[in-house]
């Protein structure tokens, strides 16, 4: 029960990982919030963690984001972790990627990343941890989905500069990032389905399997709680190996 009373914030937490992250927090007696975009996601949640606050919500949308906090300082009036998950990944091919999309994909992985933390900053009780969302290949070349891999690379970066921030180091907040690699969530379930694509990524996968959104919630976990308190501005990568080896 190491997050007993713990106020904890998830956004994107309605399916994949923020879900799976959202009932092991559960399980360990946290008080939720989950963030999500879909209503019927979000009833879903309800369901299955009556006592979770949830609040549907688009990140990549400041005022979203500030009337989230507003309602968190109501019911709890301060926040003992932030899981800031939410993300898109799927990328047109380069000749159609347009500017509306471009804004998008950044305004959700990396602004709303960044607006999340800096209104959530005024919430943060002292020691409280922060776990920002990357991906286990942002810094190898990839193609297909450029801007994803270059706005994971930012959170990354992002979360170092945080990290270092006189006013974060003041108040003993820590600031790290899970990077995940191949997850079979719904976000991938159109490669996971094709046995093609199975197979060959279990292939480059030195431990031979797709992961599961539980393999990344155990590492979230451990680096919001006491066992990681000395643990800040550090990137966990849960990939099987992938990035790594």
């Amino acid at each position: 029960m190491r997050f007993q009373d713990k106020v904890v914030v998830i956004t994107g937490g309605s399916s994949g990982i923020g879900l799976a992250a959202a009932r092991e927090f559960s399980r360990e007696g946290a008080k939720l919030v989950i963030v999500g975009r879909g209503a019927d996601a979000l009833a879903a949640v309800r369901a299955e963690i009556p006592d979770a606050l949830t609040v549907a919500a688009d990140v990549g949308e400041v005022p979203e984001i500030e009337r989230v906090m507003s309602e968190i300082e109501r019911s709890y009036g301060g926040i003992d972790v932030l899981f800031a998950n939410a993300g898109m990944s799927d990328c047109p091919p380069l000749g159609a990627t347009d500017g509306a999309f471009f804004d998008r994909i950044i305004g959700v992985n990396l602004k709303g990343a960044f607006f999340t933390f800096a209104r959530a900053l005024p919430l943060f009780r002292a020691g409280a941890s922060v776990v920002f969302t990357a991906t286990a290949t942002h810094a190898r070349g990839r193609p297909g989905d450029p801007l994803y891999l270059a706005s994971k690379a930012a959170v990354r970066s992002l979360a170092r500069s945080l990290a270092a921030d006189e006013e974060v180091l003041r108040r003993r907040i820590r600031v790290n990032v899970v990077s995940p690699g191949a997850i079979e969530t719904p976000l991938t379930a159109r490669a996971h389905a094709s046995a093609e694509v199975r197979a060959t990524v279990e292939g480059m996968v030195p431990l031979g399997r797709w992961g599961t959104p539980t393999d990344v919630a155990r590492a979230v976990l451990f680096l919001a709680s006491d066992e990681a308190a000395y643990v800040t501005g550090a990137e966990l990568a849960v990939d099987g190996g992938l990035a790594q080896i």
